[in-house]
């Protein structure tokens, strides 16, 4: 596998936007500057044309459908613009409104937010509590009764 084309990936630094959803995130050249020099990473945003698996620089598309699935060793992948989304994708798919299914009571809340969203009841697998948080057996047993 051929991956000298993701070294030393460069940010255009031409436009920068802190905040593309508000005019205030624009910066000044002094403070533009200073942002090259010690921020870290760039938004993959700037260059999405709609699509994020579509941007050709840097080059996501080729990663996404060339690179990913063979580290894989699958056919294809599909990417979400978020984690509530890939979990919303897999639940809709996979079970029917109305059906329950069980989540820890560690789940992140983009669990339980996709789970609503696909319409499904949820059962929460208790922890057990403060320091180790554990899930066990036991508790996923009691959710699934």
């Amino acid at each position: 596998m051929n991956l000298e084309f993701l070294k030393n990936l460069k940010r255009e630094t031409g436009e920068i936007n802190l905040n593309p959803l508000q005019r205030g995130g624009i910066l000044s050249k002094e403070a533009r500057e200073a942002l090259k020099e010690w921020a870290d990473g760039y938004s993959v945003c700037d260059f999405c044309g709609g699509r994020l698996d579509e941007i050709s620089k840097p080059p996501v598309k080729r990663f996404i459908h060339e690179v990913l699935p063979e580290f894989l060793g699958i056919d294809e992948v599909r990417v979400t613009h978020g984690a509530r989304e890939g979990k919303f994708a897999v639940m809709h798919s996979i079970a029917e409104k109305g059906d329950w299914i069980v989540l820890d009571e560690n789940a992140h809340y983009s669990s339980f937010v996709a789970a609503e969203r696909a319409g499904l009841r949820v059962k929460v697998a208790k922890n057990s509590g403060h320091p180790e948080y554990l899930i066990t057996e036991e508790s996923c047993r009691r959710a699934i009764e």
